[in-house]
């Protein structure tokens, strides 16, 4: 309730304090141009989606605050403050080694809304951009991006990628990286991070990923964990023989697009699905490209080779066998056990179990 009221007041003062209104205008459009299937974690049934928003920033305008709203009843769903607002795309893009970007004249958020579970979710969305001008302090609201959640939809499930004690998953269930990164290539958007994740394995008071030196694989709880097939499928791609980081040394370099992903194996789990599973020791494959595999087989070694600061999988699930040119597509687990959640300080929870859904990025868990 007290959430719902700050939002409320959030709302409120933006309607207020708009000085110039400019709902719906042709010249400063804001669309929804992604809208992804809603996945339900243990706490919230979460809605992802892409807007695409005019160039602000040559009119002078600063954004302020983005508020969605459920466009049906009126009532506040979200209030994202200028330091919390996820990363914008806008041209230039930054310069990449490895990649020449498309040239955009739009600016591109992704938000994700959390719907807490038991409330009935929204069937038609849109929001509030609140700007404020740098030159004459006039703020400006300005009222776009309908859409109608899929709510009608069902994400993939899948088994757990890991049999341990003590996870996190991070780097999803929030708009913070992965869910962010977007690809501008070809005329297209790709988006094959979007709701991927990079695991952990934690000590027993949640406080620590290691013992001993950061700098050494062995020291890191997950190091060597064995890889399980998240489904019955074929392996149709996989990449070997990549040296690995010296903890989290980073200190591995790469001479192509690929090697980012270290070494690598890409399951095709059918109806269009594939599973990649990043970062694998060297020589740790227990299977080859075109074998066919059932759930819960053992296929690789967790590893610290590509990309990474440290021993972790990165797992996504993606529309198509290609790592950039894809789109991540939202999964659920089977089962899994909350034990926890990390935090200042952690907080040791009573074993509760939970079935088809995914959980939230603070969430320790067990998936044996």
């Amino acid at each position: 309730m007290k959430k719902i009221l700050a939002l409320a007041l959030t709302l409120l003062t933006i309607m207020l304090s708009a000085c110039s209104a400019s709902d719906n205008a042709p010249d400063r459009p804001v669309d929804v141009i992604i809208n992804e299937i809603p996945y339900t974690t243990e706490e919230n049934l979460r809605i992802g989606y892409t807007l695409k928003v005019w160039e602000y920033e040559k009119e002078g305008l600063e954004l302020l605050n983005i508020s969605v709203i459920d466009k049906d009843s009126g009532e506040p769903l979200l209030s994202i403050d200028s330091a919390d607002i996820p990363k914008i795309y806008k041209d230039p893009l930054p310069a990449n080694p490895y990649f020449t970007w498309d040239k955009i004249s739009s600016y591109y958020i992704s938000i994700q809304l959390p719907i807490a579970l038991g409330q009935t979710p929204p069937v038609n969305v849109s929001h509030i951009l609140l700007l404020k001008n740098s030159t004459t302090g006039d703020i400006v609201s300005v009222r776009g991006g309908d859409f109608s959640p899929r709510i009608n939809e069902s994400p993939v499930v899948i088994a757990s990628p890991l049999k341990e004690n003590n996870l996190l998953l991070i780097n999803h269930s929030s708009m913070g990286y992965h869910f962010y990164v977007l690809f501008f290539l070809n005329g297209g958007i790709a988006r094959p991070e979007r709701f991927a994740f990079d695991s952990m394995e934690l000590n027993d008071t949640f406080d620590a990923n290691y013992d001993g030196d950061p700098k050494v694989n062995a020291s890191y709880f997950n190091y060597g964990s064995t890889l399980y097939a998240v489904a019955d499928g074929t392996v149709v791609s996989i990449q070997d023989g990549l040296p690995e980081n010296h903890g989290n040394a980073a200190d591995v370099t790469f001479s192509t697009t690929l090697e980012l992903a270290g070494n690598f194996l890409v399951l095709d789990i059918g109806g269009g699905k594939y599973a990649y599973y990043c970062h694998c020791i060297p020589g740790s494959f227990m299977v080859n490209v075109g074998d066919t595999v059932n759930e819960g087989d053992p296929i690789a070694l967790l590893g610290n080779s590509g990309n990474s600061t440290g021993p972790h999988l990165h797992f996504q699930i993606t529309d198509g066998p290609d790592f950039f040119s894809s789109n991540g597509i939202p999964f659920i687990l089977k089962e899994y056990v909350k034990i926890g959640e990390t935090g200042d300080p952690p907080v040791i929870l009573d074993p509760e179990h939970f079935t088809n859904a995914m959980m939230e990025e603070s969430s320790v868990i067990n998936t044996q």
